[in-house]
C-alpha cells in the first residue's frame, strides 16, 4: 500500500497554530512511510487561514472562482504512484484547501482511494463542491461538524478527534518550575488576575504566557521542540474551550491545547470542551478541572491546588498515560485504516508496541478511545470505484 499525502504544511509556513500538522505528519511518515505533496498556492488573495473573520466573509467573485476554476494550487510534478494500492490522504486546516487535489491533474482519479481530514473548526455551508465530488470519505474534528456536512453534501463524513505524536515527548519528567502555564488564545479576564498576581518580582511562584500578538515565529520547529520543554516543566496548563471562537461555529471539540497539556504531563484548568462526544474522549478523573464561577476565587483555587503536590503528582501522571493510551495519531490512523477497510502498516503496529512498551505494558492491554467504534459509520466499501476494481 503507498499512501500519498497532500499537504498543507509548506516549508514557507511559520504560523505557531500549525502545531498539530506538524504532529501528524511526523507520524504519518514513520508509521506509514508516507510520501508527501506540497502544492503551492496561486491565487491573489491571502493565504493565512486563522482569520478573524469566517468563510461567508470570503468575496463572491473568490468563491466563484472556487467552484468554476479549480486553480488555486499548483503541483511541480506529479507523483508516481507505485504497485498495489494507491492511496492520497488530503490534509488541510480548512476547506479550501481541498482544492489542492484538482493540481494533480489526470494522477487524481487514478488513485484507488481519496480521504480528506480537516484538522480545525468552519462553517460547513460555504465549502466548495467540486472537491468533495473527488473525495471518497471526509473526515472531520467534530461529530456534531460531520452531522453538518453530511446533512448538506453529497459526501462520506466522520468524526476523528485530533490526536498528538507522544513519542516525540519523551519520557515523563518529574521536575516542574513553571508553575502555571497559558499561551495562544486565552481568557483575558482570567490572564489579567493571574498576571499580577503571580509574576511580582517578590513571588515565588510564576505564571509563563505568552507576550506577543503576532502569528508567526522564525523556525517552526524549533517553536514546537522549545513548547515541548515548556510543557513538560510546567504544573498546570490553562485550556479553554472554543464554542466563541467564530470558525468552530459554536461547536466545541477537542482541541489539540489539551492533548499538548496531556502529553506533557500538566494538570488541565480552564473550561472543558462541550461537544457531547468529547466527554467519553477525557473521562478519567481530573482531565480538566474546572475553575469556579466566580472570578473572586480564581486565585484561591489555583493557589489550593499548588499546594497540593500529591494531588498534582496524581493528576500529572494519570494525563501522562491516558494520552498515550488514547489520543496518539496512530490510534487514529488505526481507526482510519480500519474503517477504510485497508491493510495495517506493520510500523504503525510496531510503533503502537512500542507507546505500550515505554508505559510497561502488556500487548494484551486494550488501548485506543473506544468511543469511536460505538459512533455509526455511513460508509461501505462497496461505495468506492477505485477498491471495488482490486477487491
Amino acid at each position: 500500500m503507498n499512501i500519498f499525502v497532500l499537504s498543507e504544511l509548506s516549508s514557507e509556513n511559520n504560523h505557531v497554530g500549525w502545531s498539530v500538522s506538524h504532529s501528524l505528519e511526523e507520524t504519518l511518515a514513520s508509521a506509514c512511510q508516507a510520501q508527501f505533496i506540497y502544492p503551492y498556492w496561486n491565487g491573489h488573495t491571502s493565504t493565512n487561514l486563522f482569520p478573524d473573520a469566517v468563510d461567508q466573509q470570503v468575496s463572491f467573485l473568490n468563491r466563484c472562482r472556487n467552484r468554476l476554476l479549480k486553480s488555486w494550487y499548483t503541483v511541480e510534478v506529479w507523483p508516481e504512484l507505485g504497485p498495489g494500492l494507491n492511496i492520497l490522504l488530503v490534509v488541510g486546516i480548512r476547506p479550501k484547501f481541498l482544492l489542492s487535489m484538482f493540481a494533480l491533474g489526470p494522477v487524481l482519479d487514478q488513485f484507488d482511494l481519496r480521504i480528506g481530514y480537516l484538522l480545525d473548526g468552519f462553517d460547513p455551508r460555504y465549502m466548495n463542491q467540486p472537491p468533495l465530488t473527488k473525495l471518497d470519505h471526509l473526515f472531520v474534528i467534530s461529530n456534531q461538524l460531520a452531522d453538518e456536512v453530511r446533512s448538506r453534501y453529497s459526501v462520506n463524513v466522520s468524526w476523528l478527534p485530533l490526536g498528538i505524536n507522544t513519542l516525540a515527548w519523551g519520557n515523563y519528567s518529574t521536575h516542574r518550575s513553571i508553575d502555571i502555564m497559558g499561551y495562544g488564545r486565552m481568557n483575558e479576564a482570567v490572564h489579567s488576575q493571574l498576571q499580577p498576581h503571580f509574576n511580582q518580582a517578590d513571588r515565588d511562584r510564576i505564571y509563563f504566557h505568552s507576550t506577543f500578538t503576532c502569528t508567526g515565529v522564525a523556525n517552526p520547529k524549533e517553536h514546537i521542540a522549545l513548547q515541548i520543554k515548556l510543557l513538560k516543566r510546567s504544573k498546570i496548563n490553562l485550556c479553554f474551550e472554543a464554542s466563541n471562537i467564530p470558525r468552530f461555529c459554536g461547536h466545541s471539540p477537542l482541541l489539540y491545547r489539551w492533548l499538548e497539556g496531556w502529553a506533557a504531563g500538566s494538570a488541565i484548568v480552564g473550561t472543558k470542551p462541550r461537544d457531547p462526544e468529547v466527554r467519553a474522549l477525557m473521562d478519567w478523573p481530573n482531565s480538566t478541572l474546572e475553575l469556579p464561577a466566580k472570578p473572586e476565587e480564581w486565585i484561591p483555587f489555583l493557589e489550593t491546588l499548588l499546594d497540593d503536590e500529591a494531588k498534582l503528582a496524581e493528576i500529572s501522571h494519570r494525563n501522562y498515560r491516558e494520552c498515550r493510551l488514547r489520543h496518539d495519531w496512530r490510534y487514529r490512523l488505526r481507526h482510519l485504516f480500519t474503517m477504510m477497510h485497508l491493510p495495517m502498516p506493520q510500523a504503525l503496529e510496531q510503533e503502537l508496541a512500542e507507546i505500550r512498551q515505554c508505559l510497561g505494558l502488556s500487548e494484551k492491554v486494550q488501548d485506543g478511545p473506544r468511543v469511536l467504534e460505538e459512533i455509526p459509520q455511513p460508509v461501505e466499501v462497496h461505495e468506492f470505484q477505485g477498491l471495488r476494481s482490486r477487491y
